[in-house]
């Protein structure tokens, strides 16, 4: 319950830094009127848009919502700031990476999806775990997989070119 508790207050915390995002002033009214947490009416909220969205759109429209909206919004924000941008714009450019790359071939061997029980739920966790700020797993991917299979590539079209400029 404790747990609960510390999730609710985060929830609460998150509604007042972004009021207008988060509709905070309905839900305040809401909570006046009812006596009820005014986080319970934004989780009720949430929970009943994205099941419409997964209903209207599928789980595929769901997982790529997840892999745009927050990682765009991170992104812009990177942009927009005046700090240091080195660490944030590599994750982001990092991540944008990784995830065309998984987009290019996950529409490639689309039959694929098709065998896989609960893919797009199995997606959704790995694009959060990409670029989740504790885990940075799009950090891994990309020196792992992406990186071990495109510089070889790109050092031979070097060579290439150079070889027919000369």
């Amino acid at each position: 319950m404790e747990k609960v508790e510390e999730y609710l207050v985060t929830v609460n915390d998150f509604m007042e830094r972004y009021p207008t995002v988060t509709q905070n002033e309905i839900m305040k009214t809401l909570e006046k009127k009812t006596g009820h947490p005014k986080t319970y009416f934004f989780l009720g909220a949430v929970a009943l848009i994205g099941t419409i969205t997964a209903l209207i759109g599928g789980m595929k429209l769901v997982t790529d919502l997840v892999g745009f909206l927050y990682p765009a919004y991170m992104s812009f924000k990177c942009m927009e700031s005046t700090n240091d941008l080195t660490q944030d714009a590599t994750q982001w450019l990092t991540y944008w990476v990784v995830f065309s790359s998984v987009t290019v071939i996950e529409s490639m061997a689309g039959f694929i999806i098709n065998w896989i029980p609960m893919y797009f739920l199995i997606k959704t966790g790995v694009i959060i775990w990409m670029y989740h700020p504790k885990t940075k797993g799009a950090e891994m991917v990309y020196t792992q997989v992406v990186r071990a299979h495109i510089v070889p590539q790109m050092e031979k079209m070097k060579a290439a070119t150079a070889t027919k400029s000369d």
